[in-house]
């Protein structure tokens, strides 16, 4: 059985993501994938990964979870979105590091599922927003200084904690995609981590684009896409995108950013730097970015 599982970043759509994908569950259940609730796993998961901890789990443990966890049978892939396995928002930077729990926590996660195959999804966001935006989740107790733990987010590259996550778990397959993309990648990103093609008829894959387009806009979308039905993902993108230009809700994508010592200038720098990374993890050895 493959594994597929998305483990953040956080606020990249992790909640979205496994909505959408049970609005498919039945469909994706005859194509032999399985999709199980969070709440199957949520406690146990966690509870199982310090169990086993740099030891594979036995035959027996695995039996027992998978036992747990799926409803369906002949199953040849499971997929899984718990986007705090890593740890939850207000330790992203403990200790000055960045997700430094994933140097442990996902060997720990792979051992688990020693018996199967694994894949890493990870969805990656400009810290420009994804800073302001994971704060905001820590609640009322936590500084912004204290949040950061002296972390310069000025340093921060996705790219290095992918390479972090390649070496730690060498054998699992690790996908990559940009929060900023979603809007016309959604579909892929749900295709790709359930391994279904093009054929297998999926809904949810416009979900995070009709939040930055207007309603009108994407009445006409999907009245174009029933009477013109796209034959590959590029030429689906393109029409996307075409729509997207002309009925984009300007006021849905404007993200005000209200912290202690941040201007305008420090955002232009950290979304310049962020593409910059972009373009460096495509290129990266191991690692598949889904690019819009």
């Amino acid at each position: 059985m493959i594994i597929s599982m998305h483990i953040g970043a956080h606020c990249t759509n992790g909640a979205q993501l496994m909505r959408g994908l049970l609005k498919n569950k039945a469909v994706l259940a005859e194509q032999g994938v399985a999709v199980p609730p969070l709440a199957y796993y949520r406690d146990m998961l966690p509870q199982i990964m310090k169990k086993v901890k740099s030891e594979r789990a036995s035959p027996e443990t695995q039996e027992m979870l998978l036992d747990h966890m799926l409803d369906i049978d002949d199953c040849a892939r499971m997929v899984l979105s718990y986007e705090d396995v890593i740890c939850m928002h207000p330790f992203i930077f403990e200790k000055g590091g960045f997700y430094e729990k994933a140097n442990f926590k996902l060997p720990w996660l792979r051992n688990v599922f020693a018996g199967h195959e694994m894949e890493f999804f990870i969805g990656i966001r400009n810290p420009a927003t994804f800073v302001p935006e994971a704060f905001s989740f820590c609640g009322p107790s936590v500084s912004f200084e204290g949040f950061l733990h002296g972390v310069d987010v000025e340093a921060l590259r996705w790219s290095e904690l992918l390479l972090r996550i390649r070496t730690v778990c060498p054998d699992a397959r690790l996908t990559c995609f940009a929060y900023e993309d979603t809007p016309l990648t959604w579909s892929q990103v749900m295709r790709d981590m359930t391994g279904v093609g093009q054929m297998v008829p999926m809904s949810g894959g416009l979900d995070i684009l009709a939040t930055i387009m207007k309603r009108e806009g994407m009445k006409r979308l999907r009245t174009y896409l029933h009477t013109h039905r796209p034959q590959t993902e590029e030429q689906r993108r393109r029409i996307l995108q075409a729509f997207l230009d002309k009925y984009v809700d300007e006021d849905a994508l404007e993200e005000e950013i209200d912290l202690p010592g941040w201007d305008d200038a420090l955002v232009e720098r950290l979304t310049e730097a962020y593409e910059e990374d972009l373009e460096k993890i495509e290129k990266m050895e191991g690692v598949r970015f889904i690019a819009p």
